[in-house]
């Protein structure tokens, strides 16, 4: 692996609540919730990763983080050998990565400008990279095409145009820079599932042709395992389980994995999709040990006390007491 991305025991709090006056007055701390907590992972360049798990695990936050969104509170994150510096950073504005790391949102409605044309809010990425017009309206043919959208929706607002072409318009703002890295934040979640598949194979053909790296954002089993080459599996914060997508697939070995997976159809499966127990514990006060004991058939004392150490197994990472044994 040439490790083209790398995210190093990276950290991501928030304050639970804003601070008040009596909070200043008593010294009192304001409760912490870790979106990240120590996410470690590699990934070379050209392949897909991809961050899954339900809502509220983190998956989402480490995305912004990945690109530049937000900023650690502790940890590192390097793409192509080059910390990923915080866009609000002067160091932005001179790094070799600006421009290079790119990412599309959930819905497509609420992250682009519903009264402008589909000209503006694709070329919205070059505004200051001092292009001619005859350059910026050349990049964004280009990147229509690529999408598969043709010059008549360049006076368009995206108001309306279909689902499925407004994420496709998100996706030509996204490539238009050339970036070597895009973090799809749930692309398909809100589309039916033709359009789904459309976008899905778009990616596909996008990546191969332009050598993109991915970090793809989803809670949907059955959407991973199409388009992942590697696996993060997040649960409140912490990634749990991390491997190729094959092997992770094939036998997943974290029991939230394996509940998470149990929803993709496989050769030889029979009966029901297993179900977690009970609820995503708190953020803000979540179980001492393993996040997820509260909620696995397999907890034990251990699970209650202490984190999970990493243990590789056959080049995968797994964080689990059942594996920490003998």
């Amino acid at each position: 692996m040439s490790e083209f991305l790398i995210v190093d025991s990276v950290v991501k709090t928030y304050p639970a609540r804003r601070r008040t006056i009596a909070d200043f007055i008593l010294r009192r701390r304001v409760p912490l919730i870790y979106a990240v907590n120590g996410a470690s992972l590699k990934l070379d360049r050209g392949r897909t990763l991809v961050l899954l798990g339900e809502s509220g695990s983190g998956k989402t936050t480490l995305g912004r983080l990945i690109v530049g969104l937000e900023r650690p509170d502790s940890g590192r994150i390097l793409v192509d050998g080059e910390e990923v510096p915080y866009v609000g950073n002067k160091a932005y504005v001179n790094s070799k990565l600006r421009g290079k790391l790119q990412m599309v949102f959930q819905d497509p409605s609420s992250s682009i400008d519903p009264f402008m044309s589909v000209k503006e809010i694709v070329s919205e990425p070059l505004t200051k990279l001092h292009l001619s017009k005859n350059e910026v309206m050349k990049a964004v043919n280009e990147a229509l095409e690529l999408v598969g959208l043709d010059k008549s929706f360049l006076n368009r607002r995206s108001s309306d145009l279909s689902g499925g072409q407004r994420q496709r318009v998100a996706i030509a703002r996204a490539i238009i820079t050339r970036p070597e890295l895009v973090v799809l934040d749930e692309p398909t979640s809100a589309l039916d599932a033709s359009i789904q598949a459309q976008i899905l194979n778009l990616l596909v053909k996008l990546q191969r042709e332009l050598n993109l790296t991915y970090v793809f954002i989803t809670h949907d089993a059955r959407v991973a395992k199409f388009i992942a080459d590697y696996v993060a599996v997040m649960y409140l914060g912490k990634v749990v389980e991390y491997g190729s997508a094959d092997d992770v697939f094939n036998e997943p070995l974290h029991p939230y994995t394996q509940v998470l997976l149990s929803s993709v159809p496989t050769v030889g499966t029979r009966g029901l999709p297993k179900t977690i127990i009970g609820e995503v514990p708190s953020a803000i006060s979540p179980p001492k040990g393993c996040p997820f004991w509260p909620r696995c058939p397999y907890a034990t004392d251990a699970c209650k006390a202490v984190y999970p150490q990493r243990r590789i197994i056959e080049n995968r990472e797994v964080y689990c007491h059942i594996y920490n044994k003998g």
